[in-house]
């Protein structure tokens, strides 16, 4: 299964890499070039861009994947990536990081989460 996955700090590194020990091919997508660790997951594939922008999704493939992951800090920009996977390129999972417990009700499956 290809998983594509928006935030690549501790969070995102740390669920790359237990999708990679299960045998998933994984793309960690950040937009902040200090973010951007090759070393730290070597057998994932990298991309810095904003995941929050069509263009970059498109760059990314997302079309090819089956999950996509929103691991960001940021509870906007992670409802923001799922609704662009689901509605723009028909991934049929998302999965979101909700970092404060005032947005959980935003993250429902009519916002594609």
């Amino acid at each position: 299964m290809r998983v594509a996955i928006a935030g690549a700090g501790a969070v995102g590194r740390s669920v790359a890499r237990e999708l990679l020990d299960n045998g998933h091919e994984v793309l960690l997508i950040d937009k902040d070039p200090q973010a951007i660790r090759p070393h730290a997951v070597p057998e994932a594939e990298w991309l810095l861009a904003d995941a929050c922008e069509l263009s970059s999704l498109s760059e990314a493939g997302l079309d090819r994947c089956q999950v996509v992951v929103s691991a960001s800090g940021d509870d906007k920009a992670n409802l923001v990536v799922a609704l662009l996977a689901k509605t723009e390129f028909a991934v049929p999972r998302t999965v979101s990081r909700v970092n404060h417990p005032a947005n959980e009700w935003l993250f429902t499956e009519s916002w594609g989460v």
